[in-house]
């Protein structure tokens, strides 16, 4: 019993549970169907509300577009108008152009007509003219004896001329400016030479070599501590260099006179073999004495030579002293005695004053031989010494107008001593020149200008330093004389081998001879 009640106490729970549930189940499901009408109707709100949003906004776009959309057909309809009426505009202005073309056309017509006719005008009128040309030109042919050709070739001869002329005369011109500005470079360049050149021309101009019979007397020479070579270097004037060189000893001096007396006082010491302080004083001393004796007695027998009695011993003295110095190779007593020579015959040729010639050429450079040092032109100091012993003016005055510029007033024994002097100094063989290599160098510059069309003479003067050449005036122009001289200048710096320079003076004249008898 208890378990059916307990039974049925289970299904009256389950069936009050089953119920409860079911109760609920409706209830949630009222609910929900509550809630979903409710989220239906609110849905429909918000989709309502968002698409009426969206819309008004297309509708303020669309708006927004159509007022936009009718501005552009306005203004493209402005644009349509405007352009409607410009092409209404460019139409009648074609329609103008192609009215004024056709005029212009109908004139271009009329014209080419009227051309036409001239050019047959012209062409009848050329025909005319050639006709006439050939009988003028037959006609002067006959009168010139000249044809066409041979005319033509003299046209074109006097225009050669006419060009070598002109060239000739801006050749001249380029060289006149060319000399204007040759003395700079001329300079410049002697500079360079100079400073490439000056250690062989001082070496062979103021060193003196000394052979020593060996290397040990060196030291001795030298001495101790240097004093031997101090004494001597101070008893001559001349500095002593004793360096690798074997057997020899340099003497180093400007004064030709300084080294003589300083070789041979040290070959006289070296012979001895007692070198000491005072013992090369003393050699010194007798040597200097030696020499000037030796001085006087060349310089007396120049004198005697020349036969010129009564000079003062001090000009003889540096007469003798001028055998010592040397210029250009030329020996300096050699030549005083040549230009004394030279004066003297050309003043007996013209009756003027020999001896007094004969003194001033060999005097005119003993300034070169004394001690003191030249302040002034040599001859101006040479004649101031010839004064200074008892000379006369007849003496000094020739001696000093060797100094005097080209344009200065000359006397005619100042020209006699100068061309004496300038006969000396380009006679050859004067500068160590062998005579025969002089002569060869003169027969080949006179060659050279011989060479040339319209050269009659060409002669080579001044020791070679000058070409004269005389052209025939039928065969060459004026201004081809200036043509001639370059090219003789550039042929002779080509193909000749001289020393100096060689002016080339290209002389062209003529010359009327008459007799009145």
């Amino acid at each position: 019993m208890t378990l059916w009640v307990a039974a049925f106490a289970a299904a009256v729970v389950v069936v009050i549970v089953l119920v409860v549930l079911l109760a609920g189940r409706q209830r949630h499901a009222a609910d929900l169907q509550t809630r979903l009408r409710d989220v239906e109707a609110s849905t429909d709100r918000t989709v309502k509300d968002e698409v009426a949003r969206r819309l008004r906004q297309e509708e303020s776009r669309l708006a927004k577009d159509i007022d936009a959309r009718r501005s552009e057909l306005a203004r493209r309809e402005e644009d349509l108008t405007r352009g409607q009426a410009d092409l209404a505009e460019s139409r009648l202005k074609s329609e103008e152009q192609a009215a004024a073309l056709d005029a212009k056309a109908e004139g271009l017509a009329e014209r080419a007509g009227q051309f036409d006719v001239r050019a047959r005008e012209l062409e009848q009128r050329s025909a005319a003219l050639e006709q006439a040309e050939s009988g003028v030109r037959a006609r002067l042919e006959e009168v010139a004896g000249l044809t066409t050709e041979h005319a033509r070739q003299r046209l074109m001869e006097e225009a050669e001329r006419e060009v070598q002329a002109d060239v000739a005369r801006m050749v001249q011109r380029a060289d006149e400016a060319a000399r204007r500005d040759s003395e700079d470079k001329a300079r410049e360049a002697t500079l360079r030479a100079i400073s490439t050149l000056r250690g062989s021309v001082v070496a062979e101009g103021t060193i003196t070599v000394v052979t020593l019979p060996s290397d040990e007397m060196k030291g001795r020479v030298i001495g101790r501590e240097g004093r031997n070579i101090r004494a001597l270097e101070q008893a001559t004037g001349v500095d002593l260099l004793v360096d690798d060189t074997p057997r020899a000893i340099l003497l180093s001096s400007w004064d030709p006179l300084r080294r003589a007396v300083a070789s041979r006082s040290l070959a006289k010491l070296v012979e001895d073999g007692r070198i000491h302080p005072a013992r090369i004083e003393e050699v010194v001393d007798k040597t200097r004495q030696e020499v000037d004796e030796e001085s006087r007695e060349r310089g007396e027998k120049v004198c005697f030579e020349l036969g010129l009695a009564g000079l003062h011993d001090r000009l003889i003295l540096l007469l003798g002293r001028l055998d010592f110095m040397r210029d250009h190779g030329q020996n300096l007593l050699q030549r005083a005695r040549e230009v004394a020579q030279l004066s003297g015959a050309i003043a007996d040729e013209l009756r003027v004053g020999s001896d007094s010639l004969r003194r001033a050429g060999l005097l005119h450079e003993v300034a070169r031989a004394d001690q003191a040092p030249l302040l002034t032109h040599w001859a101006l100091a040479s004649a101031d010494l010839a004064t200074r012993f008892g000379e006369k003016p007849g003496v000094s005055a020739p001696i000093r107008a060797l100094a005097s510029p080209p344009d200065a007033p000359r006397t005619p024994e100042g020209v006699i001593l100068n061309t004496a002097r300038r006969l000396s100094l380009s006679r050859p063989g004067a500068r160590n020149e062998n005579l025969q290599r002089f002569m060869d160098r003169q027969q080949e510059i006179e060659a050279l200008a011989m060479a040339h069309d319209g050269v009659e003479i060409a002669v080579a003067v001044r020791a070679g330093r000058e070409l004269r050449v005389h052209l025939r005036a039928d065969a060459v122009p004026d201004d081809g004389a200036h043509l001639m001289a370059r090219e003789l200048a550039r042929e002779i710096e080509k193909r000749v081998d001289y020393p100096g320079q060689v002016r080339v003076t290209v002389i062209r004249e003529t010359r009327a001879v008459s007799f009145a008898v």
